[in-house]
């Protein structure tokens, strides 16, 4: 029975590998097939812009908000520096802040938040790795981000954010600190 079998599936493998390839569909296609529009899509506005560069910048736009803070998105080109542990701000499914450090505790944390729609990052107080699991400040320019964990060594625990501009606006959020 093998060897009948054989044969018959070299045959089906063959009529198989003769068909000619489909045309790809162009992205204007799928996107009016989907029901988009393809390059005049309207972005929601409670995400962050997907053609917004994926790198920080150490300071905000001009006229930005920098108490509102927006889901991190896309932080592949972040560069948070050496760091040998961090932690997430999240808000229920939405990153909104990344921290990292050290372990040394005379060398400061580092963090990036959005603002703006801009990617901005922000120096810790000195402390290393501790001081960033622990909660501390992140200084910006022209703010300030407190972040204020629960007391315990969890690697989840709730936490709240408080975002406080030069002028003394703040904006406060409520949601887990995540940290490995």
């Amino acid at each position: 029975m093998m060897r009948a079998f054989l044969p018959l599936a070299v045959l089906a493998l063959a009529a198989c590998s003769s068909q000619e390839p489909a045309e790809q569909e162009s992205a204007d296609d799928f996107a009016s097939r989907i029901g988009g529009s393809g390059e005049g899509a309207a972005l929601d506005p409670s995400q962050p812009d997907p053609n917004a560069p994926n790198v920080a910048v150490e300071a905000p736009p001009a006229q930005a908000d920098v108490t509102t803070l927006q889901q991190l998105g896309d932080v592949g080109g972040v560069n948070l520096g050496p760091r040998e542990g961090g932690c997430t701000f999240m808000v229920g499914e939405q990153e909104m802040i990344i921290a990292a450090g050290m372990r040394d505790k005379s060398l400061p944390g580092k963090a990036v938040v959005r603002v703006g729609d801009t990617l901005v990052m922000t120096d810790g107080a000195t402390g290393g790795l501790d001081a960033v699991k622990s909660g501390t400040n992140f200084e910006g320019e022209g703010f300030t981000v407190s972040v204020a964990p629960a007391a315990g060594e969890g690697q989840t625990r709730p936490a709240n954010v408080t975002v406080t501009d030069a002028a003394g606006k703040s904006q406060s959020y409520s949601g887990n600190w995540i940290c490995a």
